[in-house]
Formats: C-alpha cells, sequence, structure tokens
C-alpha cells in the first residue's frame, strides 16, 4: 500500500514551457495562472484539490486557477457527477471546465490525475507538477511550497515536482 502511495503517476509528453496554443481556457494576462487536471474518478484527487484550496487561501488572490476535468468520449452519462466535481466548484475563484476527449489536457502533457502548471502572467511555464507529497496525502510539499513562493516572492528554486494520482486515461481500479 506504501509502495502505490509513493509512486508518482506515469511521466507523459514535456509540458510546453510557453502557453499551449489552441486551449480552450484563457491565461490571464494579470497574474499568474494555475491549470490542474483531474480524473473526476480518481480518489487520490481529494487531497489535490484540498491542497489548491489551501494555496489559493494562502495566495491572497495573486493567481487565476482553473480545474480541468478529463471527459473521455466514451464516459457514461454521470461521469462527472461525484464529490470531486463539487469540491471544486466549492473552491472560491476557481474556474471548473469539462476537457472533452482530453484535448486540453494532451496540450498541456498531461497524463496523470492532479498535475499542476503555473504560467507566469507573459505565458512561461514557471512550475509543473503536483501539489501532494503522495497519493492522496495532505500537508505541506514541494509543489505546493514552490506554487507559494511563486506567488509570495515571484520565484521559487523548485520549479517540477512528481504528479501522485490515476492516470487519467485509466480509470483508479485498473492502476491497483
Amino acid at each position: 500500500m506504501l509502495r502505490y502511495q509513493m509512486t508518482p503517476g506515469a511521466p507523459g509528453p514535456s509540458v510546453p514551457a510557453v502557453w499551449p496554443a489552441g486551449v480552450d481556457i484563457q491565461r490571464d494576462v494579470h497574474r499568474p495562472t494555475l491549470v490542474m487536471l483531474l480524473h473526476p474518478q480518481c480518489p487520490c484527487s481529494r487531497a489535490s484539490l484540498h491542497e489548491l484550496t489551501e494555496l489559493l487561501a494562502r495566495a491572497d488572490g495573486r493567481i487565476a486557477a482553473h480545474v480541468l476535468f478529463i471527459e473521455p468520449a466514451s464516459a457514461p452519462a454521470d461521469w462527472l457527477k461525484g464529490d470531486l466535481w463539487n469540491q471544486a466548484r466549492a473552491i472560491p475563484s476557481v474556474a471548473v471546465t469539462i476537457d472533452q476527449g482530453g484535448k486540453d489536457a494532451a496540450a498541456f502533457g498531461a497524463t496523470t490525475s492532479g498535475q499542476v502548471a503555473v504560467y507566469d502572467s507573459g505565458g512561461t511555464m514557471r512550475f509543473k507538477g503536483g501539489i501532494t507529497a503522495g497519493r492522496g496525502h495532505e500537508g505541506d510539499n514541494p509543489g505546493y511550497l514552490a506554487i507559494l513562493a511563486l506567488m509570495r516572492q515571484g520565484a521559487s528554486p523548485i520549479s517540477a515536482t512528481p504528479v501522485y494520482g490515476c492516470s487519467l486515461q485509466t480509470p483508479q481500479s485498473d492502476e491497483r
């Protein structure tokens, strides 16, 4: 169980160094933009959303945040209905969007639920990775602290961390 909790998701293609063209969400040109990609059935992602809530409360409005839920073309009608969707929509000032077919996830190079990318106001990627220290783990961790440093000091010595979660394409029951 501990091995599963501490094993990051499979690395995917590179997160683009600049804001990807053709995505359905808009980058904020006045402050950094955070994008979190989630599998709506991933139990690990509850912790990622908890950490996002805490991070945004401490960032004092200095970052725009988007949560994108992946919806495969073959998804059942109730695919998004659940506690993760409700948890994300309850976070103040977060834009929650459906990524039909995973087009935007692919543009951001995301393969694991909970992956976060932060771009500065000019569109340059400043952070990529996860904001938990393990699957389902809440509490301060390198990714969370890196983004907080970006918001408070404008820089962080950490620009990438592992992502702990389920595959964006595979239901979590297939991963165990």
